[in-house]
């Protein structure tokens, strides 16, 4: 997209004032007021540039733009810090704007653990977002897990709740495109 700044700078005679003529002022002001206002438009544009463009140094909010044709390399997700369940029947939110990839620790024992966790801030619907969920029970006392909210169809033989009485990590994938009415999951580990 050309600058506009143009409009302005094209109207400037570089060749005022005529060396052996008569220069009336009418020149000088023209060529004063392109000058001035070519220089606010350029503000105005790096202004413009400077709030809204891509910074390589900071997070950019692309306001759900969409970039087109890119090629990502070498490119991570955001995994925020693990979270430990440490009381039995724990209820949790998994806000899917916060990261790709949420780690719980059930860090309590018992003879029936329960873990039940709600994915929230999924984005519009029409657009598809998925997030994936390590759950990793302490001990080998049976662990309960649940993905709740919306319907929520677990893919496969299995359905939730899922019992686990084991140490390894388990982890799961959910999706949807329509804001979370829908929720598919598919478990990525085999136990």
């Amino acid at each position: 997209m050309p600058s506009t700044v143009t409009n302005y700078s094209s109207k400037i005679n570089i060749n005022y004032p005529e060396v052996g003529k008569d220069n009336d002022s009418q020149g000088f002001r023209d060529n004063f007021y392109n000058i001035q206002a070519a220089l606010l438009v350029a503000s105005n544009e790096i202004t413009d540039l400077q709030e809204n463009g891509v910074k390589l140094t900071q997070e950019n909010d692309f306001n759900f733009n969409t970039i087109k044709n890119a090629v990502l390399q070498n490119t991570s997700e955001l995994a925020p810090t693990t979270i430990s369940i440490t009381t039995a029947s724990s209820y949790h939110i998994v806000d899917y704007s916060a990261g790709s990839y949420h780690r719980y620790d059930i860090s309590y024992s018992g003879t029936g653990t329960y873990a039940s966790f709600e994915i929230t801030n999924w984005p519009a619907s029409d657009l598809y977002g998925s997030v994936k969920i390590q759950v990793k029970p302490a001990n080998t006392s049976t662990c309960t897990f649940n993905i709740a909210g919306g319907t929520v169809t677990l893919l496969g033989s299995n359905n939730f709740p899922r019992q686990y009485n084991q140490t390894k990590p388990v982890i799961y994938e959910a999706w949807t495109t329509d804001n979370g009415a829908n929720v598919y999951v598919v478990e990525l580990t085999s136990v």
